[in-house]
């Protein structure tokens, strides 16, 4: 669905429940309302989120029937819709089926943005009618570069002097991709190769292949694996750029044909988007494995039969060729995201951190090789906080990484991202006006004795998308109740709200790194807001935590933020000590048996956690 909709090359905004656990009516009828059109799916009752998805289907739906607006609903052959839509569902039995019905759905796009009258005139000073974003920056991809604060890391990388951005999920990481791929796109002169693969492609090569491998054939075949994409895909991406330009341009004519002529072999699809290309490849390494070796274990690969099983390709010849074609390009760069979103919701494992640790590899060669020609060739691969924690234990020489860290600490800073949104969210307001000024004019100054902003960011985890979303859930009440301004019920509701995604979220992100203790959090339900490390490690025992799994529980809770430690001066959680847990452990082991910890007051209200310092 999504490779096809890209091709129609209209601009669309998504829900993606892995990063949003709720899609709240509120927000279903803003993205509805803004948008020419819908395309939705029904899924089969086999799969274990069928219900709620196709609920959300059901609901956008008929949004999208009320507002008459073209909309797709997508079902795979023998699904029973419900009544309602069961004529205006289109059933499909191979992907090329969805291709078709995309391909009808485009028409009724342009149909439609023809007929539509343009918006009325309206105040945008009002909280009905000002913008600040999404949560959510693949949502925002037209409107981020309004508001986006360009950080110290965002200038390093804009430099090329970082290989790696880090952070954690709603700390930036989509945000500074796409605007870095569009300040580097924006000169014609440069190469911008960005991919995003959906997440499934890359599990058959796994559950097929690498599970059979011995640990040297894997990374051998792995960074072969990367390496070879992604010099397709620069060939790709140079080859489309210039597909008309080297028509009428007789210094690049020839060597634009020889290139083409390498890159379009026998037997290789050079058709789709990455992730259909992506998961061609996969196929066809897997396949040709099964041939050769069967389902033998510990199979020990020698350099030919890697060779034979990845390249399709004279991979010398087309190097070459591509070398001599970039010296007429200024720079070419490769930003890879996504890259965790198809792993195994067991959990990281073995094999998925050697995934990612040859993909840092490969790039690294790439980057050497081309240099050697005098090129300029950056590769950014962008990945979750604790996926790098996870790599970093692996490998002992990844010091050589040139990271970006996007780890918030400073209140301050979060305010200003959030002022850049209201400001221009907001007609008629001088873009230097402070945060104060404007923060009065749509919210309450203080909340239970505690200022408003500093409120909202003491429950974020000191992470953007958190900040934007509780802000995003009261200014909600506030709409639906007629406000003119964020008042403290609609804070009480909007927080009680986002509470509940937060531990919907983090649950989800825990079970990534910790896969063996589903539903973690949920075990301190009711408990009271400070409590010891004994009791602590009594809770997750009664909850079924291993005595020997207790520990790196406990350090887990620290590394998210879910607890901190009470401390002479307050309460320090992760993001007070520059996310370096070890100054929590440390403390808390000279304080000994007298160490108390304290619940995020982010959990407080979906978990029924007491507040002790009010009693």
């Amino acid at each position: 669905m999504t490779s096809r909709l890209k091709k129609t090359r209209y601009r669309y905004r998504s829900f993606n429940p892995s990063e949003d656990s709720r899609l709240s009516a509120t927000d279903a009828i803003k993205q509805v309302s803004s948008s020419a059109g819908v395309l939705v799916s029904f899924e089969p009752d086999s799969k274990e989120w069928a219900v709620i998805h196709n609920l959300r289907t059901m609901f956008v739906a008929g949004l999208a029937d009320g507002m008459d607006k073209p909309c797709l609903i997508l079902a795979p052959n023998g699904f029973q819709a419900p009544l309602d839509v069961r004529d205006d569902v289109k059933h499909y039995a191979h992907p090329d089926d969805i291709a078709e019905h995309v391909a009808s759905f485009a028409l009724e796009l342009t149909d439609y943005l023809q007929l539509v009258e343009p918006p009325l005139k309206v105040s945008h000073n009002s909280l009905q009618n000002m913008a600040f974003g999404d949560p959510t920056a693949e949502n925002e991809m037209t409107t981020l570069s309004a508001y986006y604060m360009q950080t110290e890391q965002f200038t390093r990388a804009v430099r090329g002097e970082v290989n790696l951005v880090v952070g954690r999920k709603g700390a930036g990481k989509t945000a500074l991709f796409l605007q870095l791929r569009d300040r580097i796109r924006a000169d014609k002169r440069n190469v911008m190769v960005d991919l995003k693969p959906e997440g499934y492609q890359l599990i058959k090569l796994k559950e097929d292949l690498l599970s059979y491998l011995t640990e040297g054939s894997r990374q051998h075949l792995i960074t072969a694996f990367w390496e070879y994409l992604l010099l397709l895909e620069v060939t790709y991406k140079v080859l489309e750029k210039d597909r008309t330009t080297h028509k009428h341009n007789h210094e690049i004519y020839e060597k634009y044909l020889d290139l083409e002529a390498s890159y379009k072999v026998e037997n290789f699809s050079t058709e789709g988007d990455f992730s259909e290309r992506l998961l061609v490849l996969s196929n066809r390494i897997a396949s040709s494995y099964r041939a050769r070796f069967g389902e033998s274990s510990d199979v020990k690969l020698t350099v030919d039969d890697v060779t034979s099983l990845v390249h399709a390709h004279d991979i010398r010849s087309l190097r070459q060729k591509l070398s001599d074609y970039l010296s007429t390009k200024q720079s070419v760069w490769i930003l890879f995201d996504n890259l965790d979103k198809g792993w195994n919701t067991g959990g990281v494992d073995e094999i998925d951190i050697i995934v990612l640790r040859c993909l840092v590899e490969a790039g690294r060669k790439i980057e050497r090789e081309m240099r050697k020609h005098e090129h300029k060739l950056y590769c950014v691969i962008f990945v979750r906080n604790d996926v790098y924690e996870l790599l970093m234990k692996g490998s002992a020489d990844y010091g050589k990484d040139m990271r970006a860290v996007l780890d918030w600490t400073d209140p301050d800073m979060l305010r200003e991202m959030l002022r850049l949104r209201l400001v221009s969210g907001m007609d008629g307001v001088e873009s230097n006006v402070t945060f104060e000024k404007i923060w009065r004019d749509i919210c309450i100054s203080h909340y239970r004795g505690e200022d408003t902003s500093a409120y909202f960011i003491e429950r974020s985890l000191m992470r953007p998308r958190n900040v934007l979303k509780i802000f995003a859930h009261s200014k909600g009440f506030a709409i639906n109740f007629n406000h003119s301004k964020i008042e403290e019920s609609d804070i009480e509701k909007g927080v009680k709200a986002f509470s509940q995604d937060l531990l919907i979220e983090l649950d989800h992100e825990l079970s990534d790194v910790c896969p063996d203790v589903p539903d973690l959090l949920y075990h301190f339900i009711d408990q009271p807001s400070e409590v010891s490390k004994h009791e602590l490690n009594a809770t997750l025992a009664n909850g079924g935590v291993s005595a020997d799994q207790v520990e790196n529980i406990f350090g887990f809770l620290l590394y998210y933020g879910v607890i901190g430690l009470k401390t002479e001066t307050g309460v320090q959680y992760i993001f007070d000590v520059n996310y370096d847990s070890k100054i929590l452990t440390t403390r808390a082991q000279r304080l000994g048996e007298n160490a108390r910890y304290v619940f995020n007051p982010a959990f407080w209200d979906a978990l029924g956690i007491t507040d002790q310092s009010s009693q």
